[in-house]
């Protein structure tokens, strides 16, 4: 597919970088020439120096004949108008990421009115994603598919814990409906199978019912309580669409935020909210506030060390529940404290969001692609396929499937089961099926297959 984005930024580059990998023709416009020689120079991409909105530079850059444009610059206002154009120049998709609360209100109007195929929000994303955290507190992460009916979680084997020294083939006997997709233990990530023994440390990504992976958690050792109180450090644009997320949920939250102005605002709009002026990152801040009393603690700051930094002193004082936003990931590794909980990233939650719609929109008609989610630092993805009744799926047993190496089938949603599948099952036309895999670019169910396979 050829695809245009503009905007350099956090999010314009790892599109640029991720697109390319998957063999898109990408090219990238951003107002700072050296930007866009830096992202040339990393990824196989074009690139045009100037302003995204131009029509002539957008004609210069191909919109007319582009299947997906993407616009992703620091400005709400460039992003809607660079997207008019392209929609009138021609450009099959449109996408735009929109920040401002104003904005987002009115994201369906714009979007039917306007042409635009999507109106993406970065912090909007990352206040639901931290929403689902509170609500299932005792996982690292939690991702949801098939509307909400399946669930995936990542907990860590806690030292003492009785899931220590055991063989998978033994787990599924003695835990039933639940499945150990994928285990991370140090730098290696591994999709197991039966013969897989568990140890303690490991970061395991588990599916099955709620009430089944509650049980996990406590066997695991990493059971956290519901979620009564809950102190968020910084007044930032995140904060104000999780407080309107959690509005009426009973939590009682209280806000530190530097900037005595913001502050102030916050207070006369969250009514109900405590909002304190001052330096979220001063320990003796946190310390007045007895930081230790919450239940879970949000670090939300602008800046990522302020955050890694705070989560680490809430962990000391052993806060249950941790919730940090960093764009920067690598700082997470470079640290590499197993005490960091759940970790936020809103560039990745956009660009994963995008890269799902572009392979929905390049799948074949053998299947389609509606669910995409990166785990384990992106390392593995979970796919969510609808199948139709051309795909070279449906002809076997699962037994008898030449699935490719490192591919594991999870589920198969039929109406309204949802199925765990053993080797004589086998996947019928309608069905769901959802499938992890440590390899990139499957756009269609029929790509788990070798290529043999699927002739």
């Amino acid at each position: 597919m050829k695809i245009i984005i503009v905007g350099g930024g956090k999010v314009g580059s790892l599109l640029c970088q991720d697109l390319a990998a998957e063999n898109h023709d990408v090219v990238l416009v951003d107002k700072d020439a050296q930007v866009v020689e830096t992202l040339v120079g990393a990824a196989d991409i074009a690139g045009f120096a100037g302003n995204g909105a131009n029509p002539e530079l957008l004609r210069e850059a191909g919109v007319s004949d582009c299947d997906t444009f993407i616009a992703v610059t620091e400005s709400d206002e460039i992003n809607i108008i660079a997207s008019i154009v392209a929609h009138k120049l021609g450009a099959r998709e449109v996408l735009a990421r929109v920040r401002n609360p104003e904005y987002s209100s009115q994201l369906s109007f714009v979007q039917e009115n306007l042409g635009i195929s999507m109106m993406i929000n970065p912090e909007m994303e990352a206040a639901r994603a931290i929403a689902q955290s509170l609500r299932f507190p005792s996982a690292l992460s939690i991702e949801t598919f098939a509307d909400g009916r399946v669930h995936m979680v990542a907990v860590r084997v806690s030292p003492g814990s009785r899931l220590h020294g055991m063989q998978l083939n033994r787990f599924r006997e003695i835990y039933g409906m639940v499945l150990v997709c994928v285990v991370q233990r140090g730098d290696e990530v591994i999709i197991p199978d039966g013969s897989f023994v568990l140890r303690e440390g490991d970061l395991l990504h588990v599916t099955g019912p709620i009430k089944d992976l509650t049980v996990i958690c406590k066997v695991a050792g990493c059971f956290t309580r519901k979620i009564h109180s809950v102190m968020i450090i910084g007044g930032s644009r995140i904060t104000r669409y999780l407080l309107r997320i959690i509005d009426h949920s009973g939590l009682s939250v209280c806000i530190i935020e530097r900037d005595r102005a913001v502050a102030e605002e916050l207070a006369g709009e969250f009514a109900g909210v405590k909002v304190i002026v001052g330096d979220g990152t001063d320990l003796s801040v946190l310390e007045e506030q007895h930081v230790e009393d919450y239940d879970c603690l949000v670090a939300l700051t602008g800046i990522d060390e302020e955050n890694l930094i705070t989560s680490l002193y809430a962990a000391k004082m052993n806060v249950p529940k941790i919730v940090t936003k960093v764009n920067r990931t690598p700082l997470v590794r470079l640290i590499g404290d197993i005490r960091l909980q759940t970790i936020i990233t809103p560039k990745r939650l956009v660009a994963d969001k995008i890269i799902r719609f572009v392979r929905a929109a390049s799948a074949v008609r053998d299947s389609k692609l509606e669910e995409m989610h990166r785990i384990v630092d992106g390392r593995v993805e979970v796919l969510q396929f609808e199948v139709l009744k051309n795909s070279a799926v449906t002809r076997k047993p699962l037994k008898n499937l030449q699935l490719k190496k490192n591919i594991l089938i999870a589920y198969i949603i039929r109406g309204e089961s949802l199925i765990f599948p053993k080797g004589a099952d086998t996947i019928r036309p309608g069905d769901h099926v959802i499938a992890l895999t440590t390899e990139r670019e499957f756009d269609e169910v029929d790509d788990l297959l070798e290529d043999e396979a699927r002739k």
